[in-house]
């Protein structure tokens, strides 16, 4: 079975996003996408090796296709039978501050949470991550767009009390470090960002 996306003009991270999900709909065959921009020839070749699949790049001119074949191995199996995976998001920005870089990756982070299979099973926020579950967060929507798909959002209450965010989030439920524990230890996968 062959499949194709045509994602010229798309920028990061829409061409993977949307070349993960019609791999994801297919036991075996191949996702050909097209763009025309050299992050996104980059960002696919090192998603479809991250991922086991066979890859292959046919470039001409400021056009590319890139060719994604998926062979379904117990592996796969595995993986997706996994089903808890909890991410524990420690700050409201990606990584060290770069005059705003930091937000915008957390915003595509947390965006493309919402485009992914399989879903966390939870979403835990502390210290500076409870900014993003507050008032005014950028993110609002997403983690709104997670939560009702089935993902369970907690923001650490002595955080919430700490840099005084008012007694609610936004989104989810508020938590303490007793949950947090039990949650990350009965976990399959972690993730801390």
């Amino acid at each position: 079975m062959e499949q194709r996306i045509n994602a010229k003009g798309w920028e990061c991270p829409r061409p993977i996003i949307e070349t993960k999900k019609l791999l994801d709909t297919m036991k075996e065959g191949t996702v050909i996408t097209t763009v025309d921009d050299k992050l996104a020839v980059k960002n696919l070749v090192s998603f479809a090796e991250s991922m086991g699949y066979t890859v292959a790049c046919d470039e001409k001119d400021d056009i590319a296709e890139i060719a994604i074949t998926k062979v379904w191995s117990e592996f796969d199996e595995l993986a997706y039978g996994a089903g808890n995976l909890v991410i524990q998001i420690t700050s409201d920005s990606y990584g060290a501050e770069s005059e705003g870089l930091g937000e915008n990756l957390m915003k595509m982070f947390i965006y493309t949470l919402t485009e992914s299979e399989p879903k966390p099973k939870t979403i835990l926020f502390i210290n500076k991550g409870a900014f993003l579950t507050a008032d005014g967060s950028p993110v609002l929507d997403s983690l709104r767009l997670l939560e009702a798909g089935g993902v369970e959002i907690l923001t650490c209450g002595a955080c919430i009390n700490f840099f005084s965010l008012n007694d609610t989030p936004q989104v989810g439920g508020i938590t303490n470090m007793y949950v947090m524990v039990e949650k990350l230890s009965n976990a399959n996968n972690t993730i801390i960002v």
